[in-house]
């Protein structure tokens, strides 16, 4: 067994369990690779690891997609655009590693690959059986309901983190946190997300999410920076799918990370609903708008 790989992570069907077995056995052996100090002469390794992690992600969603037509599953064309997405991103880092094979753009591969893959099987995976809906289209009565679902979605229902109180109040031009996550989504209209972290709650996401210690939010590596920046994508999907974009199957999301404040200029989001979230191991700012 790895180090990455948990039993809790079993879907409860052999056949895809050992499929994602496999993936986080070819991702852990990428990681022992990024973390040492012989990349370079390891190119070619890395290179056709990522390889069969394009090819063989191909094979498993289509076997994953085949037990959803067999089961008649709920939500099989949502799931399938995911697949599609995920399918889309790994393809355009092994294009980005082939031209340019850096220790930043491995780890960041990694990152993705990892944050991705955790939520997606214990997330989403783990609804087929089941048969229940990965996201419902819901209608929230204001900003602050739907910011409160995206809260429960990301912290209770994704990582098991019970939320203690929800304290709302207006951004003034800056969010509190330790690390600060930024995600913009672009469908038929631009969403901005801020999902602002306490050191301890950094800290514990990303070990649900890698099985990793987080040692420093101020000197974070790329694997780390980039699995939270994964998390940002990942929750602000699921936070687009409520809010029903026309254009979902077309969305783009780019993540950015902060360290400790974010007062970025870029985009006017002054006077915007942002919610304080308390949590056993501190807080989590949470803001969402959407841009002119």
């Amino acid at each position: 067994m790895t180090a990455l790989w948990k039993d809790e992570y079993k879907v409860g069907i052999d056949k895809i369990d050992e499929q994602h077995r496999q993936l986080f056995d070819k991702i852990e052996h990428l990681l022992e690779i990024a973390k040492s100090g012989d990349r370079n002469s390891n190119k070619q390794e890395c290179m056709d690891t990522i390889d069969f992690l394009v090819e063989y992600t191909k094979f498993h969603f289509d076997s994953e997609e085949a037990l959803q037509r067999e089961k008649k599953y709920v939500s099989y064309d949502q799931h399938i655009k995911i697949h599609e997405e995920f399918k889309n991103t790994v393809q355009s880092y092994k294009e980005l590693l082939g031209n340019e094979f850096s220790p930043k753009n491995l780890k960041s591969f990694i990152g993705t690959m990892l944050a991705w893959l955790v939520n997606h099987v214990c997330v989403c995976d783990r609804k087929i059986l089941k048969n229940m809906p990965l996201q419902n289209i819901e209608s929230f009565a204001d900003t602050e309901s739907f910011i409160k679902n995206v809260a429960y979605k990301l912290l209770t229902e994704m990582y098991d983190i019970p939320i203690k109180g929800v304290k709302s109040c207006i951004y003034k031009g800056n969010v509190d946190g330790a690390a600060i996550v930024r995600t913009i989504a672009v469908g038929s209209d631009k969403h901005l997300f801020l999902y602002g972290m306490s050191e301890k709650l950094a800290g514990v996401l990303y070990n649900k999410i890698s099985g990793m210690i987080l040692p420093n939010v101020d000197f974070m590596d790329d694997i780390e920076r980039s699995a939270l920046m994964e998390i940002g994508n990942i929750i602000s999907t699921y936070a687009m799918s409520a809010i029903g974009d026309k254009a979902q199957n077309g969305v783009q999301f780019k993540s950015d990370l902060y360290a400790h404040e974010y007062n970025a200029t870029d985009y006017n989001i002054t006077n915007s609903v942002i919610l304080e979230i308390d949590t056993d191991y501190g807080k989590m700012d949470i803001l969402y708008t959407r841009l002119k």
